[in-house]
């Protein structure tokens, strides 16, 4: 399966990279993003009175991809768990499993 990790907080980036290597996800791709809301309000002058009500919301995060199974994705959210950082349940980001039907390379 095709796993997409969303990480909507890059403070926690070391944390979950140790997990996934922990879990022995191989060969990931790490990318930086900027969420849709900071974009429009800091972007675009039309939501610009928007910013001083903006706070403390997702502002950037990271996408990270790779082969992963269910069973490896559930140790990476049980380590992150120990360490006291709740993905799912504190909404820190969101993790995708896409069956590959085939796969070349």
């Amino acid at each position: 399966m095709y796993m997409i990790f969303q990480l909507f907080y890059e403070k926690y980036i070391s944390d979950v990279l140790m997990a996934i290597a922990e879990a022995g996800v191989e060969d990931t791709i790490v990318l930086s993003g900027e969420a849709t809301g900071h974009k429009l309000i800091f972007d675009n002058p039309l939501f610009a009175s928007f910013r001083d009500t903006y706070g403390t919301q997702r502002d950037y995060g990271k996408v990270i991809m790779g082969f992963a199974d269910e069973e490896q994705v559930e140790f990476i959210v049980d380590e992150l768990k120990h360490a006291g950082i709740d993905i799912i349940g504190d909404e820190l980001g969101k993790i995708i499993l896409i069956n590959s039907h085939k796969i070349y390379g």
